[in-house]
């Protein structure tokens, strides 16, 4: 029994909705880090789903969302280091608080 095509892009769509709602209404920066890594296994759920139905002899598309896993979680790596470092500094987490870092 395989599953429709539809209901891959249904929970890859309620991950993204998530994802956005998570980096748009949160105010601690950790939260924002882990709405991003959201967005990037939504959009790695609908490559693998797109590609299995388009050429399911070709695993090429499982190896480029294995690549968008591994950049994810290099990128919560380095924005857990940065986090830490400014809440050193600053003594909050709160994005509003790091206005004064835009270019």
């Amino acid at each position: 029994m395989t599953l429709p095509l539809s209901a891959y892009l249904i929970v890859a769509a309620l991950l993204f909705g998530i994802g956005i709602y998570t980096v748009v209404a949160q105010r601690s920066a950790v939260m924002v880090l882990m709405g991003v890594e959201l967005l990037l296994n939504a959009i790695g759920l609908n490559l693998i789903a797109f590609w299995r139905y388009v050429r399911p002899d070709d695993y090429s598309g499982q190896i480029f969302t294995i690549l968008i896993v591994t950049v994810g979680a290099i990128e919560m790596a380095v924005g857990l280091a940065i986090m830490m470092l400014l809440y050193r500094n600053r003594q909050t987490q709160q994005v509003d608080d790091y206005q004064e870092l835009k270019g």
